[in-house]
């Protein structure tokens, strides 16, 4: 199990999912009322969470923010595997998880 809560944009909330589960929640998202998830680690730390967006027939956008607002960081992509690779490292802290995108400094 991983240490996340993962909710929806359909108002789901999953608490320790198995990594399994949360690539079947990223490949679940694009249809009307279900676009996104937001990742957040358990124990709940202020402003580090992932989040993943989809609409079918569009790119995936993948954002991620560790703590500041400087430290908010997104990219876009088409590759589904690429997404769950990305969050499922980012749920388990491991190092380079976010080497398979090309992040960009969000401003918000």
């Amino acid at each position: 199990m991983l240490e996340i809560t993962v909710q929806t944009e359909n108002g789901e909330r999953h608490v320790g999912v198995s990594a399994e589960e949360l690539a079947g929640l990223v490949r679940r998202i694009g249809g009307e009322g279900d676009h996104f998830l937001v990742i957040e680690r358990i124990p709940d730390e202020t402003h580090v969470f992932a989040q993943v967006w989809h609409a079918t027939g569009d790119d995936y956008t993948v954002e991620h923010r560790d703590g500041a607002a400087k430290r908010h960081f997104g990219a876009r992509t088409e590759e589904l595997e690429t997404v769950i690779a990305a969050v499922t490292g980012w749920a388990r802290k491991e190092q380079g998880w976010d080497s398979g995108l090309d992040w960009s400094r969000l401003r918000v």
